[in-house]
């Protein structure tokens, strides 16, 4: 019998297990992965942090705190997961919504991000043609190696106490008085607790069918590159970016001598079960498209990996987070839609108060299950 049996080990059920275990709670956290796996959004070498959102505030407050904790982390295990190296938002064309609506938003609420018109790009990022102006939030934000740091998430997990189950795919709950009373595998097992907490990601459609909002698997396509010229596409010279009305944003040299390119044009549905790293020639023709026109430099670099990358959408893009309708004491987050991984340390915390007292300082209702959300097609 645990206090709390999580089910999902991306960064959101590891987090989880990780705030449930600092309180002295016991915690079985159960997955048919191993936490961090390729195959799911947890699973890449690099997930950008950002505090630009189009002026949604609530998100870029959520951003600054899920900093802080992730530095936090990073002083109490000595890593370095985030790497603070600021974020250059760009445009093609003038007058782009989000982008000035993120630089706005930034400065409303007491950031200082520099606009860059095209003169000033060319001069400080001479990497990039063909953009007409932007903005440097320079020495905020950055990325988190994300593989790593939900690994390390679940790992310190279980030596404060909590117990990780791999090949533990859970398939169905058993309910009693208007509860969840155990989470049960594939292969038999049974988990009883006291709580429950969802975080499967794109994995969330299949086990909860029935949820009152629409959250589907979907997935976007990424790109690992060798440049020839590695300081010129490392940082300090270059920082993570977007040209965001192209949908493609990328990385400086990270992993293995290779940057990261992706194309955030959301695809149609994808079964989170199918091979991700399966060659794409229409998604490398598109990359090969992009880099002649914005960054000629690597139009040519080779590409050493490649993969899918799944997400778990909404129709708004924003987050599904609260109590699963009819069972008091079992909790969902889920529906992250390609914008999730930076929150994760926070969203844990979030899911362990939730846990243990039903309740969280943080205002939910924009992530209700109940919403009737609006369409959105950007989530820059």
């Amino acid at each position: 019998m645990y206090d709390v049996v999580i089910v999902g080990a991306g960064v959101m059920g590891s987090a989880t297990a990780y705030w449930l275990s600092r309180a002295g709670k016991r915690v079985a956290l159960l997955d048919k992965h191993q936490p961090g796996h390729v195959g799911a959004a947890s699973g890449d070498e690099s997930r950008t942090i950002r505090y630009q959102y189009r002026g949604q505030d609530v998100y870029t407050e959520m951003v600054v705190e899920a900093a802080e904790l992730w530095k936090a982390f990073d002083a109490q295990l000595g890593t370095s997961f985030y790497q603070e190296q600021g974020v250059l938002c760009m445009q093609s064309k003038p007058d782009h919504g989000p982008v000035v609506a993120g630089y706005e938003g930034l400065c409303r609420l007491g950031f200082e991000p520099l606009w860059l018109d095209s003169l000033d790009l060319r001069r400080r990022f001479p990497q990039f043609t063909n953009v007409d102006s932007g903005y440097l939030h320079e020495g905020v934000g950055g990325f988190v190696a994300a593989g790593p740091a939900t690994r390390a998430l679940a790992q310190t997990s279980e030596e404060l106490g909590a117990t990780v189950y791999t090949e533990a795919e859970v398939v169905e709950f058993r309910e009693s008085a208007a509860r969840v009373s155990a989470a049960v595998t594939r292969d038999g097992r049974v988990f009883e607790a006291d709580a429950f907490v969802v975080a499967t990601g794109s994995w969330t459609p299949g086990l909860l069918p029935d949820l009152p909002i629409r959250v589907w698997s979907s997935a976007a396509r990424l790109h690992y590159l060798r440049p020839t010229d590695r300081i010129a596409y490392s940082f300090p010279r270059l920082c993570p970016f977007a040209v965001v009305d192209t949908q493609f944003y990328g990385f400086p040299v990270h992993w293995q001598g290779s940057m990261k390119l992706a194309d955030d044009m959301i695809g149609a549905p994808f079964n989170p079960d199918s091979n991700r790293e399966d060659a794409d020639p229409v998604a490398l023709a598109k990359l090969r498209e992009f880099l002649r026109m914005y960054i000629p430099g690597i139009a040519d670099a080779e590409v050493t990996y490649s993969k899918t990358c799944t997400y778990a959408m909404t129709v708004d893009s924003d987050f599904v987070i609260g109590q699963l309708p009819g069972w008091a004491n079992a909790f969902v987050a889920t529906g992250f839609s390609g914008h999730g991984f930076k929150f994760g340390i926070l969203i844990g915390q979030i899911l362990s108060d939730l846990a243990i007292g039903g309740a969280t300082r943080w205002d939910l209702s924009r992530f209700s299950l109940n919403r009737t959300p609006t369409p959105v097609v950007e989530h820059w």
